[in-house]
């Protein structure tokens, strides 16, 4: 399956530098951070209270009522 997020170019260079240090592909690296994200009983990451209201490009999308129906 295909995981393609879009991060600020500071994120992508340390991630890529990361997998790189670790020998390991972009993708096998981004796996194992998930594999390794710890969560809480509800499944909510354990560091989801630091992250605050989601950037204007990540917001939802209004949906026009009039193409759904």
């Amino acid at each position: 399956m295909r995981l393609s997020p879009l991060v600020p170019p500071d994120v992508h260079a340390t991630a890529f530098q990361n997998a790189k240090a670790m020998g390991v592909s972009m993708g096998k690296y981004i796996a194992e951070l998930i594999r390794r994200d710890q969560v809480d009983e509800n499944g909510v990451p354990l560091w989801a209270h630091e992250v605050g209201e989601p950037e204007p490009a990540q917001a939802e999308l209004p949906v026009n009522k009039a193409e759904t129906s």
